[in-house]
């Protein structure tokens, strides 16, 4: 069945808790690996490519942090993903060339159902996943 990648759980576990900072203040991201019980190394090359993509932004310093670079309600679960894992699919031929391109009879079932899965990950705000 189709699955999240480790990355990808994590980037949204992550956002999460920043999105539930109350504070508004930087949090570090030690406060929210141990907080969120993440792996700290891990999290921090997933953090780049948060950074990267304009969903966060980081403070240096004491008192330094992430916060988000965007309102919760303005960034969906897709983004998330494709900042993390890149324009990947569920199976590999969707955006890469496939050895058995010529032959296959349902590499466009499979796009469709792409394009249907990556519809609903757009509904999802991290705003939804907030209390």
């Amino acid at each position: 069945m189709f699955t999240l990648s480790n990355a990808s759980e994590y980037a949204i576990l992550f956002l999460v808790k920043l999105a539930g900072n109350k504070n508004k203040k930087p949090l570090s991201l030690k406060q929210i690996t141990v907080k969120a019980k993440l792996p700290y190394k891990f999290l921090s090359r997933i953090v780049l490519d948060l950074k990267k993509a304009g969903i966060i932004t980081s403070k240096g310093g004491v008192t330094g942090g992430y916060l988000l670079n965007k309102n919760p309600k303005n960034i969906n679960l897709m983004q998330i993903i494709k900042a993390v894992e890149g324009n990947k699919g569920f199976v590999s031929c969707i955006h890469g060339q496939c050895a058995m391109e010529k032959p296959c009879h349902h590499k466009k079932v499979w796009q469709k159902l792409q394009q249907i899965i990556e519809k609903e990950f757009e509904k999802v705000k991290l705003s939804n996943l907030i209390k």
